[in-house]
């Protein structure tokens, strides 16, 4: 009840910001309106909406485009937006591994939410804007069964700007799954308010992010082939039934830049419209950015006492809660140089000078509820690079950074990046590119050092040094890429059988390979993502051979108004030793005793569009009512059965 007051709130919230933001006096109605001019005279403004992110500490904007196609809305989890496959604990908002080793990267500071990271809000992840109108979004996602085992997500961004130079924006996510199963519950909720100023000599961007996820942790089946029982599922009995998990993370950040540079006035035959159109070219600028961190994760175990799926606890039966805090302070500033696209040889410069201060919180080593470990570091980074973004003939962009002092000294970081644009099979907007990273890895705080009660170690590492290549030839025209990757690792860091981090002596090498290819004939369309990859040591790295994601849908238009496609969704991988998960860690470890995949994963949608509403009507995991097969993607945690979902998203921006 509380949750549904929530949404209506927000609901009613929006509805009056939009209208209180287009009741606001857009250039030129001030005039009309004391003209006597009728209201539907006005001169309309078209909504144009600019997107980008931030990269490389505030140095680069990377512009994107607003979502608002058709083709694949009814793919709302994040964790497959994206991936071709996934090990995952069976439920919306729980843990997560990516299948393909290549895109297991991550950016979150805090160990123990990387395996939460698609369900987050970050400053690296958020997308600025710029709007003529403003611009509301409603994301909604409803399960079919609103009193029990319910699932529904519900999203809002709302932004607009206060003049054409600042912009501000909200964005609200809420997600709760009760899951099938017993004790599987999951929420996740984030909040967010970001500004972003931009003119000629000035650029602003910043704000705040606060987030939390809930899981209950259930452990997987006692038994697995529990999973063929045709009875509720409610009914089937789990490892933990008293268990969960909490995370929680804020971030307040904002970067600054001033730029030096000069106004370029194009001819024209009267000053004032010169100055009306007046370009300003800058040459350099002055850059700060600072980031406010705080991160805790805390596990609850109140199980009844003969339950034996922890096999040891080292703080003893009336310890019941870990809880671990992580908080970070960055500073960053940087001097850069801008390219000039008119010169063919120039080239972009900059230099960068970081510092971070950790303080960590966790369970002591001596154990008891009052216990506590704490632990300050800090770290001094120094960096640079040099780049052409706006060439031509061709882009590249090559960086690097180094730790001078604190816990992390000798980490290096060298990247580089090579895009050639072509021409192929008839697409002017083809390219190849190829990026390269040299780093030297120093082993993550936690990763050596961990106490709680069910698991605790203390380990040696040594530095992690691993070399990336990815090439890449793309043909958007032909909605085609073609792409592989190659890693050499020595020092490989993993979580072995018991779950604890640990390093392998020798060399490892990882190789892949992916296509992606949407074939259409007049309205009907197959798309095809298919994923090679290989270790050379699987004893300590267990990845799926094969990986493939295929979608056949066939598009049509109802009373000339209701774009519809009707389609169907499959994804495959090979039988393989996937990872097992840890509740208490959070963490995928090595596991050699049972493999899963070989089987369809099978969805059918429709998917609909009336002007800027889109919606779907889909059923999920339609193979699990007729084909007999262990539906895990990780051991002991069954996939959803057979269920059905649907969801709207309603833009408004005019």
């Amino acid at each position: 009840m509380h949750n549904n007051k929530l949404i209506i709130i927000l609901l009613l919230l929006t509805v009056f910001v939009k209208y209180t933001a287009k009741a606001q006096l857009q250039p030129g109605k001030m005039t009309e309106q004391i003209s006597g001019k009728s209201l539907k005279e006005e001169r309309k403004i078209d909504p144009a909406i600019k997107l980008w992110y931030l990269k490389g500490y505030g140095a680069f904007k990377d512009s994107t485009k607003l979502d608002t196609l058709q083709d694949y809305i009814h793919i709302y989890n994040p964790v497959f937006k994206n991936a071709v496959s996934a090990a995952y604990v069976g439920n919306y908002g729980t843990p997560y591994q990516n299948n393909d080793f290549f895109n297991r990267e991550s950016n979150v500071d805090f160990l123990f939410l990387r395996s939460r990271e698609a369900y987050l809000l970050t400053p690296e992840n958020l997308k600025y804007y710029n709007t003529r109108t403003p611009y509301t979004l409603l994301d909604f996602t409803q399960s079919e069964n609103r009193s029990r085992k319910n699932e529904t997500r519900f999203n809002v961004l709302h932004t607009q700007n206060i003049n054409p130079y600042l912009n501000f924006a909200f964005r609200f996510d809420q997600a709760r799954s009760m899951g099938q199963y017993k004790n599987q519950a999951s929420s996740n909720n984030s909040v967010s308010l970001y500004s972003n100023y931009n003119k000629d000599k000035l650029n602003i961007h910043g704000g705040f992010i606060t987030s939390s996820i809930k899981n209950d942790e259930n452990g997987g089946l006692t038994e697995d082939q529990l999973i063929f029982d045709e009875g509720d599922t409610d009914l089937l009995n789990v490892n933990l039934v008293s268990s969960r998990s909490g995370l929680g993370s804020t971030y307040i950040f904002t970067t600054g830049e001033y730029k030096f540079g000069t106004y370029i006035f194009p001819d024209s035959e009267s000053e004032e419209e010169a100055d009306s159109v007046k370009l300003f070219r800058p040459f350099a600028g002055l850059l700060y950015s600072f980031e406010y961190q705080n991160h805790y994760k805390e596990f609850i175990d109140e199980e009844d006492s003969t339950n034996t799926y922890f096999p040891v606890s080292y703080y003893g039966p009336e310890y019941t809660k870990d809880s671990i805090r992580f908080g970070m302070i960055k500073n960053i500033i940087q001097i850069k140089q801008y390219e000039n696209p008119d010169r063919k040889t120039s080239f972009g410069k900059r230099a960068f000078l970081g510092q971070e201060y950790v303080k960590v919180a966790s369970p002591g080593v001596s154990g008891g509820a009052n216990s506590n470990r704490l632990k300050k570091y800090s770290n001094v980074y120094a960096g640079g690079g040099i780049f052409r973004r706006s060439g031509r003939f061709w882009q590249w962009n090559a960086e690097g950074r180094i730790f001078l002092i604190g816990r992390n000294t000798g980490q290096t970081e060298l990247t580089g990046l090579v895009k050639k644009p072509l021409s192929l099979l008839g697409d002017s907007t083809s390219s190849f590119n190829i990026n390269g990273k040299i780093e030297n890895i120093v082993p993550d705080y936690f990763q050596e050092q961990f106490y709680s009660n069910h698991i605790k170690w203390q380990q040696d590492l040594k530095m992690e040094q691993r070399m990336t290549v990815k090439a890449n030839v793309t043909i958007p025209a032909r909605k085609f890429q073609l792409s592989g990757n190659y890693a050499v690792i020595n020092k490989f860091m993993y979580n072995d059988t018991i779950g604890i981090p640990v390093q392998h002596d020798g060399q490892l090498l990882v190789l892949s390979a992916y296509a992606d290819k949407d074939f259409n004939y007049r309205n009907l369309h197959f798309r095809t993502r298919l994923l090679w990859q290989k270790s050379s040591n699987e004893e300590i790295l267990h990845l799926p051979d094969f990986s493939t994601f295929v979608s056949a849908y066939y598009k049509f238009i109802v009373s000339k108004v209701l774009f519809t496609q009707i389609g169907i969704d499959l994804r495959y991988f090979t039988e393989y030793y996937a990872d097992k998960y840890d509740p208490s860690t959070g963490f995928f470890y090595l596991q050699d005793y049972k493999k899963v995949g070989d089987f369809p994963y099978i969805d059918a949608y429709v998917n609909l569009r009336l002007k800027r509403t889109r919606i779907f009507f889909k059923m999920i995991n339609l193979g699990n009512s007729f084909i007999e097969k262990e539906y895990f993607t990780t051991p002991h945690y069954p996939m959803n059965r057979m269920t059905f979902r649907m969801g709207f998203s309603w833009a408004f921006y005019d």
